[in-house]
């Protein structure tokens, strides 16, 4: 069902002290970020990614419906999210699901049992 985590992505409270935390000391890469609606910073390491986000908090506790933003949790890499979001449906958990236009992927967010947040991010053409 999933092949990898996609990325990590870590709510802060301070975007550029996190950012020459994660640039400056630990020396990791940033890549290239959509024109997301949040603002952020992302890094490759290896074939994972690291994303920073603004905690909703600092945002005025804004939401922005169907994604992750602002909230820290990590991205299964996924090739049929079909059938993943069933599967995770059939336990009774409730799946978010929808297609991000600035990203071109589709992704489902659900939590855990303890409440952590998870999305599958799809791959691979998955749509």
């Amino acid at each position: 069902m999933f092949d990898g985590i996609h990325h990590i992505s870590i709510a802060v409270d301070d975007l550029e002290e996190a950012r020459d935390f994660y640039a400056g000391l630990l020396e990791l890469v940033e890549t290239d970020r959509p024109p997301l609606p949040n603002p952020g910073h992302w890094f490759q390491v290896g074939e994972t990614q690291l994303h920073l986000t603004l905690r909703s908090s600092k945002t005025n506790g804004k939401e922005i419906p169907g994604t992750g933003a602002g909230e820290t949790h990590f991205a299964f890499r996924g090739r049929d999210l079909d059938t993943a979001k069933r599967r995770i449906e059939s336990a009774g958990i409730s799946v978010r699901d929808g297609f991000n236009d600035k990203i071109g992927m589709r992704q489902l967010f659900f939590h855990d049992p303890s409440g952590n947040l998870v999305e599958v991010f799809g791959v691979g053409g998955e749509s």
